[in-house]
């Protein structure tokens, strides 16, 4: 049984202080202690990548003592109708990036083994025997001929800087008019597990005598039930920072960045005639070098996925606009009290209206020509912009022809998310009313029309398959035109 623990401590000290009647600061910092993670019983491996055997550590990071986040904000008014605020402020989470508090290996104390029939005819194993294949004892050599983790003890806590600045307007009566600047940056988030023991690039030009088979120095050292088993191995297998071994990944690496940047503008109108109105715009950008995080398998050491790096030791190529960037969002709400109109009265509209530019699309080949080489993904080359395109229609929404495919032994010169999907346009409407049954009884209905315009919210196009007969096409779609009827006793 594993039982990984992690301990945090978290503490506070703020005030605020109004300098004068029209400015107020606020000053703060929060204290964060993230303890290195355990097991209980310290079933815990780390692949030491000198001596490039299995350590069993009671911890794998170092204890991080100094995570103090400042904060500071003010608010300061100019006249009777107008308001500056700004504010900056830093926060700690999780050591290994945002998801999980967990940061030691628990390969081999969890191991997952198959035994497969040697002829595809024959099952691989009678029932009333069972298999013969038996988990080994864990030791420093456990992971040879396959995947192991290492660790980066160095590698802190992952942290999000915030920043903005308003200045707030009201005009007349009723409405309020608001400009914003928006800003934070996320450093040491958690990225895809990336395989650290590819070939270097440096040996890519070396084409074909690459695959050539040559003696194994280390045959019946490895385990022959591992691929790296045999008397004979690739060329390029010799050629690796680790060649025992297939796959070596540091252990939640959370090295990743992001950045974002928006400008603003709010408009509001407060309750007056039965009318309440909010619309907002926003012009934003969102940059990253990692828009997933890592697998969160724990059953194995580390396999060759399709969702790391494109060059492990070159993370520059990862940077690019994020899978979440949406740069264009018009929104607005509204609810409206109808007039009385004879007997009629009491009923309420309210709708809300949603416009915003298309998110970015990764583009991979769908055949990776470089997998054997530890390479987790290879994206075509690009040779014109995708996205200026006449003619765009659901089977081919962006230029395929802007992509040729990457050879083998080639990085692709593709950045990460070249290409922008869909926009979305949606509008809902609702129209309701309370009616009083008793004193302490209301029945409260409500039609609701979804997607009004019906205008279909097409997804993404197919980007992860360049350069196939689907590649740029779009399968899919969210909800057409949806009708509900609520009804809602209060009591």
């Amino acid at each position: 049984m594993i039982q990984p623990r992690a301990r945090f401590a978290e503490f506070f000290l703020g005030d605020d202080w109004k300098i004068s009647p029209r400015l107020t600061l606020n000053i703060g910092t929060r204290y964060t202690l993230n303890f290195p993670s355990t097991e209980v019983h310290d079933q815990g491996a780390v692949f030491n990548l000198r001596t490039q055997v299995l350590d069993f550590p009671h911890t794998s990071r170092d204890l991080e003592c100094c995570d103090f986040g400042p904060r500071v904000g003010l608010a300061y008014r100019i006249g009777n109708s107008w308001v500056i605020r700004s504010g900056y402020g830093m926060v700690y989470f999780e050591r290994s990036g945002l998801t999980t508090p967990f940061i030691i290996p628990q390969f081999p104390f969890i191991q997952t083994l198959g035994q497969q029939s040697a002829d595809n005819v024959n099952a691989a194993f009678g029932l009333s025997n069972g298999p013969t294949v038996q988990v080994t004892a864990p030791n420093p050599n456990s992971g040879l001929g396959q995947g192991v983790f290492g660790v980066d003890s160095k590698t802190g806590s992952g942290y999000s800087q915030q920043w903005n600045f308003t200045v707030q307007k009201t005009v007349g009566k009723d409405w309020n008019v608001e400009l914003m600047y928006l800003g934070s940056k996320n450093t040491r988030l958690g990225i895809p597990d990336a395989n650290i023991n590819q070939l270097p690039t440096q040996y890519l030009s070396l084409g074909a005598a690459l695959l050539t088979k040559v003696s194994n120095p280390y045959f019946q050292q490895i385990p022959a039930s591992s691929s790296l088993g045999g008397a004979t191995v690739a060329q390029q297998q010799l050629l690796r920072p680790f060649p025992r071994f297939t796959t070596v990944a540091l252990f939640r690496n959370n090295v990743g960045n992001s950045k974002y940047n928006a400008a603003a503008a709010t408009l509001e109108k407060r309750l007056s005639h039965g009318l309440t109105l909010t619309a907002s715009y926003t012009f934003s950008k969102l940059l990253d070098d990692a828009s997933t995080v890592f697998s969160q398998t724990i059953f194995t050491g580390p396999v060759l996925g399709n969702t790391g790096a494109a060059d492990a030791y070159n993370r520059h190529l990862e940077k690019d606009v994020s899978t979440g960037d949406i740069p264009r969002v018009f929104a607005m709400g509204w609810v409206y009290d109808i007039p009385r109109v004879w007997k009629i009265s009491g009923w309420q509209i309210a709708g809300l209206v949603r416009v915003q530019a298309g998110d970015a699309v990764p583009v991979l080949q769908a055949t990776n020509n470089n997998s054997s080489l530890g390479f987790a993904v290879q994206r075509p080359n690009r040779i014109s912009d995708p996205n200026q395109f006449d003619g765009r229609t659901i089977a081919k929404y962006f230029n395929t022809a802007a992509f040729t495919a990457a050879p083998q032994f080639v990085i692709g010169n593709s950045s990460r998310n070249p290409v922008r999907g869909p926009g979305l346009q949606n509008a809902d409407l609702m129209i309701g009313k309370t009616f009083r049954i008793t004193e302490r009884v209301n029945l409260e209905f409500r039609a609701e029309a979804f997607n009004v315009s019906n205008t279909p919210p097409l997804n993404d196009p197919t980007g992860n398959n360049c350069c196939s007969g689907s590649f740029g096409s779009i399968t899919s779609a969210g909800n057409p035109r949806d009708f509900e009827f609520v009804g809602k006793i209060h009591f």
